[in-house]
């Protein structure tokens, strides 16, 4: 059985971004797994808020000692991590 991953808006903006955290919010709550699955596999787009909806992601993670892995994390927005020197706290490690 796979498990349940949290999908987030194939934009990332500032546009959709408290709506996802809203929905993060809910489905870290409820999730009795140890490990938040994000699938970002189709994200089309990625602004800053996006990024801080990843920062949070990992934040509610570790308030509820729960492992937050990316999954399907595309190249933009892995560019877009590193540029803004946060890819350390998201645990992205370059190819």
């Amino acid at each position: 059985m796979q498990p349940q991953s949290f999908k987030p808006s194939p934009e990332m903006t500032f546009a959709t971004v408290q709506d996802d955290c809203r929905r993060l919010f809910k489905f870290c709550h409820e999730s009795k797994e140890a490990v938040l699955h994000l699938d970002l596999s189709e994200v089309l787009h990625c602004d800053s808020a996006g990024l801080a909806l990843l920062i949070e992601a990992r934040r509610l993670c570790k308030a509820q000692n729960k492992t937050c892995k990316i999954d399907g994390m595309p190249k933009a927005v892995q560019a877009l991590a590193e540029f803004c020197g946060v890819d350390a706290m998201l645990e992205i490690s370059a190819d």
